[in-house]
């Protein structure tokens, strides 16, 4: 089985068009290099005009109350089982765009590969240990799907990577980007995989330019603990310092915001939102899970409504 990370493998779905009503804003297309229009519709989640932003501290405030809920399903990328439910809301201003999402888990983790001391070695040890994660990827280029071992797509996305043992406790969330071809990538963090028949698909999943909200620390020397987290949180620069977010855990599940700018700056790594189009994107949620075993949704098709984009796009 091939071993990849976190969206590795959206398969459940395929990328898709809207059907334009009259006066509705345009549909994109292949040209667009936003996706395939034969695809069957998606979901539509409407995003809800704001005259400020929301402070983002994984408590939702009221002004989260003018957002419409929606709630969809993720299930698991192998095999496409046991669907549990996300709901998400979606809030934006004149020039950034802000995304709840809650779930359940019964379990908080939030520490990522701890070290765990060995009293038998007297040292510590640090064991592969989850922590709960949440991505939502948007197409930057190319022809967008939610699959990433296709040989017939390529494609390249956007990525807000939520964990909450990492950047969550300081409020950032790591941004990467996600380049799939089927010719090589020139990068030395690119894979090679061999699929049936002889095909291949290169993957290249990557960290956007900058410095990264979390760094690994070392091990103690001397017993401080039984368990201690092995990362060290910092503030983020570059591109890596574009989305902020913060997740809660109740005791029942997790309820996290994100939100970034529109426009970054970083159009290399990260998509730009246009408000007057329909913006293709699909979850995904890790629940005490690594790799391949997180669970994904279908398509959806975020619809930016209300505010000045509003205007502009009926005008098209």
């Amino acid at each position: 089985m091939l071993k990849s990370s976190l969206l590795a493998l959206f398969v459940l779905a395929g990328s898709s068009a809207v059907g334009q009503a009259p006066g509705s804003r345009p549909t994109l297309t292949p040209a667009d290099g936003q996706g395939w229009t034969g695809d069957p519709s998606p979901v539509v989640w409407e995003s809800v005009y704001v005259g400020s932003a929301p402070k983002l501290d994984g408590q939702l405030e009221e002004m989260w109350s003018a957002a419409k809920p929606l709630t969809v399903f993720v299930r698991e990328a192998m095999g496409g089982d046991h669907p549990a439910p996300v709901i998400l809301r979606a809030l934006h201003t004149d020039d950034s765009l802000f995304v709840t999402a809650q779930w359940p888990d019964g379990t908080r983790s939030d520490m990522r590969d701890p070290f765990v001391w060995d009293a038998g070695k007297a040292a510590y040890e640090r064991p592969s240990r989850p922590d709960d994660q949440f991505a939502i990827e948007f197409p930057i280029n190319g022809d967008f799907g939610i699959s990433m071992l296709t040989v017939t797509r390529s494609y390249k996305a956007d990525v807000w990577h939520w964990k909450a043992g990492r950047g969550n406790p300081i409020g950032w969330v790591d941004d990467k980007h996600h380049v799939i071809s089927q010719a090589p990538i020139s990068h030395p963090r690119a894979v090679k995989h061999d699929l049936h028949g002889g095909r291949v698909v290169h993957i290249l999943r990557a960290q956007d330019a900058g410095r990264s909200p979390y760094r690994q620390k070392d091990a103690p020397t001397a017993f401080a603990g039984a368990v201690l987290d092995s990362f060290e949180q910092q503030e983020p620069d570059g591109s890596m310092a574009d989305v902020r977010g913060r997740g809660v855990h109740d005791g029942k599940g997790w309820t996290l915001e994100m939100g970034r700018k529109f426009n970054t700056g970083h159009a290399d790594d990260d998509a730009v939102i246009d408000p007057k189009l329909d913006v293709r994107c699909a979850i995904a949620v890790l629940n005490d899970e690594l790799y391949e075993e997180h669970s994904v949704s279908s398509l959806i098709v975020l619809r930016l409504t209300g505010g000045p984009g509003q205007a502009a796009a009926v005008r098209r």
